[in-house]
């Protein structure tokens, strides 16, 4: 009586100390957002290039304080849309690119800004390689770094926009 009453006991501390690890871990949902401002001066029918570069850091903002924590990192979505525009409605880019650490994200040729802005057009990146790549980067660097450049044209005007990049993640905490 006494062998079953100690592994009794025995079988529910190893239980409760496994669903204590559980306790202990939490998922956190976190949007990752930068916008990147663009001016576009009046071209003249030549393109204009254009390049920019942020870094994608989760050592600001919510996640800080457990960024030595992270054990996992999901992606759930990963956009980007063109926002902010003023001058002229004409105005394209001819050929761009966005890059996280070197590594080709999206491509848009003949895209006419204005538009794209009035129909707030999201550009979504799906690629599962291209977020398992961008997961294992941010969870092993804490950021990545965003670099949009490309080729413009805007014959009757300058033309001044925004570039706003947002990836919703889940962040897996273990204390």
């Amino acid at each position: 009586m006494k062998k079953t009453i100690v592994l009794l006991l025995l079988a529910a501390v190893t239980v409760s100390c496994a669903s204590l690890d559980e306790l202990l871990e939490l998922n956190v949902n976190n949007n990752l957002t930068e916008s990147v401002a663009f001016n576009i001066p009046q071209t003249q029918g030549t393109t204009v290039s254009y390049s920019r570069s942020e870094t994608l850091d989760l050592t600001t903002g919510d996640l800080a304080q457990y960024v030595d924590k992270i054990t996992a990192i999901k992606i759930n979505s990963l956009t980007y849309k063109f926002k902010d525009f003023v001058g002229n409605t004409a105005g394209m880019i001819s050929a761009g690119t966005l890059k996280l650490d070197n590594t080709v994200v999206s491509s848009i040729t003949n895209l006419n800004v204005s538009q794209a802005v009035n129909e707030e057009t999201v550009f979504t990146i799906s690629d599962s390689m291209i977020l398992n790549q961008l997961e294992s980067t941010l969870l092993n660097n804490s950021s990545a770094t965003l670099l949009l450049s490309g080729d413009a044209l805007s014959d009757a005007g300058a033309m001044d926009f925004k570039v706003e990049v947002t990836i919703n993640l889940t962040a897996t905490i273990k204390e």
